[in-house]
């Protein structure tokens, strides 16, 4: 039998930012040209919310960190009009395939329905399919940044 994974606030388990802020800056670095890993490592530590925005919520298991989603105020500079935004969902590659991104996502959801947010986008160059099985809807298709994006969203229960 496994250990079991939580999942709880980044803001009570801060020693898992330098590894988060290395993983999402190997991600996604190529969409914030002239960013460090100690910018993020300095965003991360800013967004350590407990059930408010911004907040990351983390996964792991006995010490070990395994992924990572976040809710943030604004997430596409080209976007403002859009708020809040689901951002940084991330599994550690050796973790994909478990349902651990979806529960991250479903935390998210969870906590932004309870905060009465009604609509949550993001955007994302590769996993369109992947939110479209957890609900989310197409916005539109655009460039952000060189790069071809969707902007999705999801209707939280009111």
């Amino acid at each position: 039998m496994g250990t079991p994974v939580q999942i709880g606030y980044l803001a009570d388990h801060q020693e898992f930012i330098p590894t988060l802020a290395q993983w999402h800056h190997r991600e996604w670095a190529y969409l914030r040209p002239g960013d460090s890993v100690e910018a993020r490592t300095a965003r991360l530590r800013g967004s350590c919310g407990h059930r408010e925005i911004p907040t990351v919520i983390v996964s792991f298991t006995r010490g070990t960190l395994l992924g990572s989603a976040m809710l943030v105020a604004y997430d596409m500079d080209t976007r403002m009009e859009l708020s809040p935004w689901l951002a940084g969902v991330f599994v550690a590659p050796n973790h994909r395939r478990h349902g651990l991104g979806a529960a991250l996502v479903r935390r998210a959801v969870d906590d932004a329905t309870a905060l009465g947010v009604r609509r949550l986008y993001l955007y994302t160059p590769s996993t369109e399919l992947f939110y479209s099985r957890l609900g989310w809807s197409l916005v539109e298709r655009t460039r952000y940044r060189e790069t071809d994006v969707v902007v999705m969203s999801y209707e939280c229960a009111a």
